[in-house]
């Protein structure tokens, strides 16, 4: 058994010489799988009990197939060659070799899940980035409109500091320095009410 099912069920002892039930069916404990964490789907390896398989396929599943195997390379770059191998393998115990029939049976390595994986990351990174991109300009066409709206207000000003002496440079790092104050409050504005909201959608799950 994994160590899940230990803590859960023994508290952390040692359960070896421990019998345990499935259903009614009576399980002497032999050993500890090594903890192993959880996989990249969100599983946790150590959540699991092994029985044999006979046992399982007689008295837990009353079926006489096997629907699932796990098979191991010795090394990555082995892996399309062990499929090979288990394809032709499956092919001849299904007497599938004779006659040239289709494979009643599916193949899936780990290199296949991650680039799987792999390509749905790069996906919704995609869609991130363009949903941010067109914040950023939404943000940047409203910050446009909000300083437009204040020169017309303030043109009088600009003509009287013009008047004294203050050059178009002077006015323009004015209204600069002021979008940029509007951005910033923004984004910090942004950032801190999704903090909340993610603090108590956490809360909420």
């Amino acid at each position: 058994m994994g160590q899940t099912i230990v803590n859960n069920l023994f508290d952390g002892a040692n359960p070896v010489g421990e019998t345990i039930r499935i259903g009614r069916v009576p399980y002497l404990v032999v050993g500890v799988m090594e903890a192993k964490g959880v996989d990249l789907n969100g599983v946790d390896q150590d959540d699991q009990i092994f029985i044999p398989i006979k046992t399982a396929l007689r008295r837990v599943f009353n079926q006489d197939y096997i629907a699932s195997i796990n098979i191991q390379a010795l090394s990555q770059d082995k892996i399309a060659a062990a499929q090979q191998q288990i394809r032709q393998a499956l092919r001849e115990r299904h007497r599938l070799d004779k006659g040239d029939k289709p494979d009643d049976f599916t193949i899936q390595s780990q290199t296949e899940l991650l680039e799987t994986q792999r390509e749905t990351t790069g996906t919704f990174t995609a869609l991130i980035t363009s949903i941010a991109g067109i914040s950023l300009l939404v943000g940047g066409i409203g910050i446009l409109a909000i300083m437009l709206i204040a020169i017309r207000e303030r043109t009088n000003e600009i003509g009287l500091r013009m008047a004294v002496g203050a050059s178009r440079k002077d006015i323009s790092v004015q209204f600069v320095l002021k979008a940029a104050m509007l951005s910033i409050g923004g984004g910090v504005m942004g950032i801190f009410i999704g903090h909340i909201l993610l603090y108590k959608l956490e809360n909420i799950l």
